[in-house]
Formats: structure tokens, C-alpha cells, sequence
């Protein structure tokens, strides 16, 4: 008897040790875990703030996008780049339209690429004249038969053939030997 009392306090003395051991890791398992809770709220919160960082980063950025936009949508031409300028008469109940000769072709061009947000913006039309020879021109690309398309565009006239390749026409082209080339 005494062997197996010997036996059972071994058998104790054995377990308690080991539950002491897995006492003392619990604790250390609850104190790491405590850290890391604190940790994991101070990461959220850091989180937090770089979402509210990037999202006013974002709404800089389109705004900025946006002004940038809104101050490339307008020529800015300057006065002594227009040579002549004349109002003449237009319909009853709407704007006179104005004339407008410029310096140089690229200002003009320039201001034709902005037309299409210059006329939203102003609820104005701007638009190229197109001469009576260009006209002919146009009139003789819609009559043709191989050309598909044809436009007036910065002062030029282009047509496309039946593959889709686009051609610039001059008032006096033979049509068919551009065609050909």
C-alpha cells in the first residue's frame, strides 16, 4: 500500500506540476492575447485614420481633376492673336454672331477642339465656316462612289474609302488618283 500511496502522490505531485506549467502558460497565453487586442485596436484605429486620409486624398485629387478640366475646356486667346472681329446681324430673339480672324491657324484650331465644352458651358455655337470651293468638294466626296464618309475638319476636307482608310482631299484633287494612291 504504501508503494501505491508512494505511486498516487508521484502521480500528484506530477500532475500539479503540470498544471501549474499549464496555469502559468494560460497566463502568459492571456497576457499576449490582452497585448495583441491592444495592438489589433490601435492598428484598427490607424486604419481608421488612412481611410480618412485616402478618402480626402481622393476627393482632392478628383477635385483637383475637375478644376483642371474646367481650366483646360477654355482657349484662352490672347487679343493681339485675333486680327479682325465683326458682329453682324443675326436671327430676331437670339444672339448676333460674331466673326472672328485669327493670327494664326493653331489658335484657331485650338479653339475648334474646344468647341463641343465651349458651346455646353456658354450655350453658345461655335463653329467653322466651311467656302463655297470646300463645299463643292464635299458635295463631289457625298456623290462618289468608293468614298463612304467624308468631313470637313480644321479648315481641311477628308474622306474614307470602302476599307475605312481616311483620306485629306485639296479643292482641286482628282478624287479617283487619290483614291488609288
Amino acid at each position: 500500500m504504501s508503494e501505491v500511496k508512494s505511486e498516487v502522490d508521484k502521480l500528484k505531485t506530477n500532475y500539479d506540476s503540470k498544471i501549474s506549467h499549464l496555469h502559468d502558460k494560460l497566463n502568459t497565453i492571456e497576457f499576449e492575447n490582452g497585448n495583441l487586442l491592444e495592438k489589433n485596436a490601435s492598428l484598427h484605429s490607424d486604419l481608421r485614420k488612412m481611410r480618412d486620409v485616402v478618402d480626402e486624398n481622393n476627393k482632392k485629387a478628383t477635385e483637383s481633376v475637375r478644376l483642371g478640366n474646367w481650366n483646360e475646356q477654355y482657349s484662352h486667346i490672347n487679343p493681339s492673336e485675333i486680327v479682325a472681329m465683326h458682329r453682324i446681324p443675326g436671327k430676331e430673339g437670339s444672339p448676333r454672331p460674331i466673326l472672328i480672324k485669327f493670327l494664326r491657324m493653331d489658335n484657331k484650331i485650338t479653339l475648334l477642339r474646344k468647341k463641343k465644352s465651349i458651346n455646353e458651358a456658354l450655350k453658345v455655337r461655335i463653329g467653322d465656316d466651311i467656302t463655297k470651293l470646300n463645299q463643292g468638294l464635299l458635295n463631289r466626296l457625298y456623290q462618289h462612289d468608293n468614298i463612304v464618309s467624308s468631313w470637313y475638319f480644321n479648315g481641311h476636307v477628308y474622306g474614307s474609302d470602302e476599307e475605312g482608310t481616311s483620306h485629306r482631299f485639296e479643292i482641286f484633287d482628282d478624287i479617283a488618283k487619290k483614291l488609288k494612291k
